[in-house]
C-alpha cells in the first residue's frame, strides 16, 4: 500500500442510513439491501449491510431506563454500606481490630469507609 492511498483511505467517509426492510415488497432484510444496493451509484460507494444486535432487554429506550435505576441503586447500596459501617464503629466503640473482624463479606475483607 502507497502513502498516497493510506491518506485517501483515511479521509473516507461513511454514512449509516437505517430503513425499515417494508421498502420492499416481500419485507426481506436482503432484498431491502438489494434494493438500496441497485439505488444508489457505485462510484459513491458501497452498501453493507450492518447488524445491529438485539437487546436482550427490549428496546433502547428500556436499556436506558434500567441504566438509569442501577445508577440510583448504586448510590443507595453505597449509603446503606457507609450507614452500616457508622453503627457498625459506633456500636464497637470504635475499635478497629473488633470492627476489622466484622468486615468479611462471602469470606473476604470489606473496606469500609
Amino acid at each position: 500500500m502507497t502513502l498516497a492511498s493510506s491518506i485517501r483511505d483515511m479521509s473516507a467517509k461513511y454514512l449509516t442510513v437505517s430503513v425499515p426492510s417494508s421498502i420492499t415488497p416481500s419485507g426481506h432484510q436482503d432484498d431491502a439491501i438489494a434494493s438500496l444496493q441497485k439505488a444508489v451509484n457505485p462510484i459513491y460507494g458501497d452498501v453493507l449491510p450492518f447488524p445491529v444486535p438485539e437487546f436482550k432487554i427490549g428496546t433502547l429506550d428500556a436499556l436506558l431506563q434500567q441504566s438509569d435505576e442501577l445508577a440510583k441503586l448504586g448510590g443507595l447500596c453505597n449509603q446503606v454500606v457507609g450507614k452500616v459501617g457508622d453503627t457498625l464503629r459506633n456500636v464497637l466503640e470504635g475499635d478497629e481490630d473488633k470492627i476489622a473482624m466484622h468486615k468479611n463479606v462471602n469470606d473476604s475483607m470489606y473496606a469500609m469507609q
